[in-house]
């Protein structure tokens, strides 16, 4: 079976589940026949994905966040969309390319709103697609929202929907289990973790792990570190233009995006300050390490990730980055139960459900035969 991988490259975390995906799908027997990045202007592909990854990569224009100091600034984001219209236009026309010339038999789309708006208005790009990301739960009953946030809920699930183009399956990535909603072609599946997090020894060196989704936040983490020389303190963060890595002070290294060496950091450190993306707790989860997650200011998705994180035990819920708090309650910590065994299942039940929605059986690929076979 050939997958056609579409990727959002907003932040770190669907790179990471694609990077998680990948090996899971070779090892089925599958190719990963190319992968398409969806990024506004301001973001690069890493290096690390590109290395890691083992097919083509493309980078396409795809709608982004406008940011200000206190977070996102949703006049910035709308306007400076609507400028990029041409651009939007020309990632349609590059994704028609990439299936004319690959021939997959099943995309899988990553949250992106090529993948959407390419099921719905190209159709030479229609073909059997599986919709991943931890957003597809806000359409789930028993999914707990922040009460009140009713425009933020709304256009939450506006946007989610306007990534999957119609008859595509839904795999709503969560930190637990639930039931599937049938009526959206929705199951609830294990985070997409790498393997290599497994692998890694845990170990507390003491440090904080901090992982910045925008560059604004980092002279507030400066800031305590400046206060707090004792407390050695790694930080990842999205900046192109950054060296490899930049040291602030004795006790404060920045670093740009690594996966491998982010993970590294991860099995070490005491504990996790992070601007609550859901990859990044789910890792430290799975370490059962403490995170400490701030939402990004006007990120909707992230204030729900932090506070279905916190409730299940992984840690702190703030609104400004109060390490005193974490590291008062960071020896106290217990992982949360159960977690690491749902997160294990995530290559039977994803890849099987991928399988599913390509309509394929792993019939003589199983007794060792020559491939793969289409359902009856």
């Amino acid at each position: 079976m050939r997958v056609l991988f579409l990727v959002q490259g907003e932040g770190r975390g669907h790179l990471t589940q694609a990077l998680a995906l990948a090996p899971m799908l070779r090892r089925a027997g599958h190719e990963i026949a190319a992968v398409m990045v969806g990024a506004s202007p301001a973001r690069t592909v890493p290096p690390f994905f590109v290395d890691e990854i083992g097919a083509p990569v493309e980078r396409v224009d795809e709608p982004g966040f406008g940011f200000r100091a206190g977070g996102v600034d949703w006049g910035r984001t709308l306007l400076g969309n609507a400028g990029r219209l041409g651009a939007f236009r020309a990632a349609l026309r590059a994704l028609d390319a990439a299936v004319e010339r690959h021939r997959p038999d099943v995309v899988v789309n990553f949250y992106t709103l090529l993948g959407g708006l390419a099921g719905r208005w190209r159709s030479r790009t229609v073909c059997p697609t599986v919709c991943i990301g931890h957003q597809y739960a806000f359409h789930h009953p028993v999914y707990p929202f922040p009460a009140g946030h009713h425009a933020a809920r709304t256009l939450a699930r506006a946007w989610t929907d306007a990534t999957v183009p119609p008859g595509a399956r839904r795999l709503a990535l969560s930190f637990y289990d639930a039931p599937p909603v049938e009526a959206r072609n929705l199951r609830v599946v294990p985070p997409l973790l790498r393997d290599s997090l497994a692998r890694h020894s845990v170990t507390d060196d003491g440090s904080l792990l901090v992982y910045l989704l925008h560059a604004d936040y980092a002279p507030r983490v400066e800031a305590w570190a400046t206060r707090h020389v004792e407390t050695r303190l790694h930080v990842f963060w999205d900046r192109a233009d950054a060296p490899v890595a930049l040291d602030r002070g004795p006790n404060l290294t920045f670093h740009r995006l690594d996966g491998a060496h982010f993970l590294r950091r991860m099995a070490a450190c005491h504990a996790l300050v992070c601007t609550a993306g859901f990859e990044s707790v789910c890792e430290a989860m799975y370490l059962g390490k403490p995170a400490l997650m701030v939402p990004v200011g006007g990120h909707f998705e992230q204030a729900c990730n932090a506070r279905d994180a916190a409730a299940l035990g992984a840690g702190l819920h703030r609104r400004d980055f109060d390490i005193d708090a974490l590291l008062a309650t960071a020896a106290a910590h217990v992982p949360v139960p159960g977690f690491r065994a749902w997160a294990d299942r995530a290559e039977e039940v994803i890849v099987g459900e991928i399988e599913c929605a390509a309509g394929v059986t792993r019939g003589a690929a199983r007794a060792g035969g020559d491939g793969w076979d289409e359902a009856p």
